[in-house]
C-alpha cells in the first residue's frame, strides 16, 4: 500500500517546476519556505530528484534509419499547398496598391468638392470698404441719419452762403 502524497496535484506541479528551474518569484519563494517548514514535502521533494537522476541510467532511444525520409515525406504535401503560385503573390500587391490609389483619390475628391467656395470669404470681399471704415461708422448711432448725409443736396444752402 503506498503513502498518500503530502501535497496536491497544484503543489506537486509546482515542486516538479522548481526543480526543473521553471518556477520563479513569488511562487518559487513560497514553495522553499514549504520545503524547509514540512519535513513530508521535503521528502516528496528528495524522492523526485532521486527519480529524475535515475532517469540517466535509462537508454537513449535512436530513432530507425528510415524517419527522416519519413517525416520529410509527410512535410512535402504540406509545404506545397501552402506555398502561393509566384503569379498570384505578384498580382495581390498590386491589386492593394490600385485599391489604397483608388480610396486615395476618393477621398481627396470628396474633400475638395466638399470645401467648395467659402460664401464667407465673398461677403467680406464685397463688404471690403464698409469694413475698412468700421471706425468711422462707429461714431453713428443711427444709419437713416448717415444716409441722409449722402444727399447731395444737404449741404448745397450753407455752400452758396446764403
Amino acid at each position: 500500500m503506498t503513502k498518500p502524497n503530502p501535497l496536491n496535484e497544484r503543489e506537486q506541479a509546482d515542486l516538479v517546476a522548481f526543480l526543473d528551474g521553471e518556477l520563479a518569484g513569488e511562487a518559487a519563494r513560497a514553495l522553499e519556505t514549504k520545503l524547509s517548514l514540512d519535513p513530508a514535502a521535503r521528502a516528496e521533494a528528495e524522492s523526485l530528484k532521486r527519480t529524475w537522476g535515475l532517469l540517466d541510467y535509462l537508454p537513449k532511444p535512436e530513432p530507425s534509419p528510415s524517419f527522416t525520409h519519413r517525416t520529410l515525406e509527410k512535410m512535402a504535401p504540406i509545404r506545397t499547398t501552402a506555398a502561393m503560385p509566384l503569379w498570384r503573390s505578384l498580382r495581390r500587391p498590386w491589386w492593394i496598391g490600385a485599391g489604397w490609389a483608388a480610396a486615395i483619390l476618393t477621398a481627396a475628391t470628396a474633400g475638395y468638392l466638399g470645401v467648395g467656395g467659402d460664401a464667407t470669404d465673398r461677403h467680406l470681399t464685397r463688404d471690403l470698404r464698409v469694413i475698412e471704415n468700421k471706425r468711422f461708422y462707429d461714431h453713428v448711432d443711427d444709419l437713416d441719419f448717415l444716409k441722409s448725409l449722402d444727399q447731395p443736396d444737404l449741404f448745397e444752402e450753407d455752400a452758396t452762403g446764403s
